[in-house]
């Protein structure tokens, strides 16, 4: 009889680091701020769902469908319910490339892996574990660099703010040179003409300093209740960021277009 040996603390640590690698490029890509705790909670949700490989083969619609409600499920507690299928759909899309990396390992080495119920099992050193990191992450930036340099900045764009029951909608403008970010939220920063916010009117905001070519000063930044740019031709897309109210009369809202990244 061939018996493989399954250590659970292995199990559980190599997909929590997996689920959480996962979580924080999704955010990534979608520009979502993820609390730490509430990356850690779903992660650790995550490597439980892998203690399925103990249970007797189930047939593969049954598998995958435990594996979508686990994803669901994932995303939900990490990311909340704002644009939820869409950050759904890259979590649960990326883990089919982190399944083909993990393969790709087991087939080259003479790893233990173990592959049942949708679940992986492999017996990996942290050493490879972080060659994977870095190979994975820097797959992600030249795609990320790629969609920047030559898809984002050239289309038009709508953003609409909704503060307080009032909505501004201004022409959006990509462009690499505002790379602003509040050091209160860590948020990316949009600046808007003062002029356009169609009489929207901060109850609460703080100043951040910036620098440009024409000069220095403060710019008032604010939380919005929603912004969502939208691309011509394009859906609209919810962004999570704060604006800036900026003094020249352009009657645009320029943005990174980072934050149109995917």
């Amino acid at each position: 009889m061939n018996l493989r040996i399954i250590y659970v603390d292995v199990l559980l640590i190599v997909n929590f680091y997996m689920n959480y690698l996962l979580l924080a490029f999704t955010a990534k890509i979608t520009r979502t701020k993820m609390q730490l705790w509430r990356g850690i909670f779903s992660a650790g949700l995550g490597s439980f769902s892998a203690l399925m490989i103990f249970l007797p083969e189930m047939n593969a619609f049954c598998s995958w469908l435990c594996k979508l409600f686990t994803a669901g499920m994932i995303c939900l507690f990490a990311f909340g319910k704002n644009d939820f299928f869409r950050k759904w759909l890259y979590y649960f899309g990326m883990s089919f490339f982190v399944a083909g990396g993990m393969l790709a390992i087991s087939s080259c080495t003479e790893l233990n892996s173990i592959y049942h119920n949708s679940s992986w099992y492999m017996e990996i050193s942290l050493l490879q574990l972080f060659s994977f990191t870095v190979i994975a992450y820097g797959v992600l930036s030249f795609m990320q660099y790629v969609n920047d340099k030559f898809f984002s900045q050239e289309k038009h764009y709508q953003v609409f703010i909704s503060y307080h029951e009032k909505t501004a909608i201004l022409t959006g403008l990509a462009d690499t040179g505002n790379a602003l970010t509040d050091f209160y939220t860590g948020k990316a920063v949009i600046v808007c003409d003062k002029t356009c916010l169609n009489g929207i009117t901060p109850e609460h905001s703080h100043y951040l300093p910036y620098l440009t070519v024409a000069g220095s000063g403060l710019l008032e930044v604010f939380q919005p209740e929603e912004v969502k740019i939208l691309p011509e031709g394009g859906k609209a897309r919810n962004i999570d960021v704060v604006v800036g109210i900026g003094l020249q009369e352009n009657g645009k809202a320029i943005f990174h277009p980072k934050l149109l990244r995917f």
